[in-house]
C-alpha cells in the first residue's frame, strides 16, 4: 500500500470515527487484525457490536466508494468478526455490519454516508 493510500485511509477512519462516537456510539477497537484480516473500527452501539468497513476516495471517477465493499470482502468480514467475539468471549453478542463511504473533498471537507446494517451473515 502506498503512502498516499495509507494516509488517505487514516483520513477516511478519523473521520468515520469522530461522526460515529457523535452519534453515541463508543470505540472498542480500531485496526483490529486477525488471521482473517483487518476490521477498521469495531463499536459499540448499546446492545450491538458493530463492525465498520470504511472506504475513502478523492473522487468518485472510479465509482461510489462503498461499491468497493464486495462479497468476497463482506465474507471475510463475518469470519473477522467471529474471530473478535470469541476472542472477546463474546459469543452471543449482537453484531451489525456498517459501511462508511466517504468522499474526502479536502483537508477538512469530506461528503460521508453511513449504511448501517449494510449487509449480514451470508450476503
Amino acid at each position: 500500500m502506498t503512502h498516499a493510500r495509507k494516509k488517505l485511509g487514516e483520513r477516511g477512519e478519523d473521520a468515520a470515527c469522530l461522526y460515529l462516537e457523535r452519534k453515541g456510539m463508543q470505540i472498542r477497537e480500531r485496526n483490529w487484525k486477525c488471521q482473517f484480516g483487518e476490521a477498521d473500527i469495531i463499536m459499540q452501539d448499546h446492545d450491538e457490536l458493530v463492525f465498520v468497513e470504511v472506504k475513502a476516495r478523492t473522487t468518485e471517477d472510479k465509482g461510489l466508494p462503498e461499491e468497493a465493499v464486495t462479497f468476497k470482502k463482506r465474507q471475510r468480514y463475518e469470519r473477522i468478526a467471529l474471530e473478535y467475539l470469541f476472542s472477546q468471549d463474546l459469543p452471543s453478542m449482537r453484531i451489525r455490519f456498517d459501511v462508511i463511504a466517504l468522499v474526502l473533498n479536502s483537508e477538512d471537507k469530506a461528503f460521508l454516508r453511513h449504511h448501517r446494517d449494510a449487509f449480514g451473515v451470508g450476503y
